[in-house]
């Protein structure tokens, strides 16, 4: 049987997308995390704290303004988030033995053709589609893949910690809408112990990802990096100390998270997430795990949109390393073994 699977594999390593190199996959991410982080600034913060700001004219300008920014990003983070999409099923549905490219083709047919029903008709049994086929393919890039021999352990972790926090929210999400095609008016079990537990998880991975990918690199966050890091914590610590509820909406309404728990919790949290994900950036050989990590923290706990799941999934995919599975040099063909065992 060995001497049968070695042709398989060395003929699979041959077959890559066309012209797709690794400097280009860096730069269309780039943009993406570029185009993520301005609609998350201006659309989803700015637009969310207007409510509260002065209502003369030169604040209702620079309103529109952000608001008109943040829209542009919005559909451009959104249309290159879907063409990387492509570009990673794509390229790893080539890498795939016969059964296993089968099985991702049609899982990757179900999710696209749920997002477009999604977006043209927002009926719930295209959402309930798009969500089950894309938890699906987060499974598949972030438990498969990651059981490559080539990554720490504690990394493995920190990445099954963001899957199984993702999955507890799915869950929560899925079972409503399972419930409301089938008109059944009651409440799904388990499905409020499921989303408090997934941003337990959630909380609890901060600390894992500092120690699968910030552990080793947290010398390299620099004075600079560490100023910010600390300035944002301390931003976010005087808010929470305020008497007024905004904080915790705004933390909601762009994280996802409810803050049940206590707020030092969530400090420490986000702090040793930050040091991290500044560290992989700053490192020079992080610069998948910096993408990573900077995606699936713009996409959320409770992704609200479609957009943001698509962002979830081409984080997990930085993170195993299934983004750059389908580039044909050395470091993708290490991918190769893990992808053999899933067809």
């Amino acid at each position: 049987m060995l001497g049968q699977a070695t042709p398989r594999l060395v003929t699979r390593r041959l077959i890559a997308l066309p012209g797709l190199d690794q400097s280009l996959l860096r730069q269309l991410t780039a943009a993406l995390l570029a185009a993520a982080l301005a609609e998350t600034l201006l659309l989803r913060l700015v637009t969310r704290v207007g409510v509260h700001l002065p209502k003369d004219e030169a604040v209702r300008g620079a309103f529109h303004a952000a608001t008109l920014l943040g829209s542009l990003a919005f559909n451009f983070a959104s249309v290159l988030a879907i063409a990387l999409v492509a570009i990673l099923l794509g390229a790893l549905a080539l890498r795939l033995g016969t059964i296993g490219r089968l099985a991702l083709v049609a899982v990757s047919v179900s999710m696209f053709a749920g997002l477009a029903a999604s977006l043209a008709t927002n009926a719930p049994a295209a959402d309930a589609l798009f969500g089950a086929s894309i938890t699906v393919l987060v499974a598949i890039l972030g438990l498969a893949l990651v059981t490559r021999g080539d990554t720490p352990p504690a990394a493995r972790a920190a990445l099954a910690l963001i899957v199984a926090a993702y999955f507890c929210y799915q869950y929560y999400t899925l079972s409503y809408l399972g419930y409301r095609l089938l008109d059944y008016p009651a409440i799904p079990p388990l499905s409020t112990a499921a989303l408090r537990a997934g941003e337990g998880l959630v909380v609890v991975a901060g600390g894992a990802v500092f120690l699968g990918w910030g552990l080793e690199r947290w010398r390299r966050v620099g004075l600079i990096g560490g100023v910010a890091v600390l300035g944002a914590l301390a931003v976010l610590a005087l808010a929470w100390l305020s008497p007024t509820s905004t904080p915790s909406i705004l933390a909601l309404w762009t994280t996802g998270l409810s803050l049940y728990l206590p707020i030092p919790i969530y400090l420490l949290s986000l702090g040793l997430y930050l040091v991290t994900l500044v560290a992989c950036w700053r490192g020079g050989d992080g610069f998948w795990a910096a993408a990573g990590l900077l995606l699936i923290l713009l996409a959320g706990y409770m992704p609200e949109a479609t957009y943001h799941h698509l962002l979830l999934l081409v984080g997990v995919a930085c993170l195993s390393g299934a983004i750059r599975a389908g580039v044909p040099t050395p470091t993708a063909r290490a991918t190769d073994d893990a992808l053999a065992t899933l067809g």
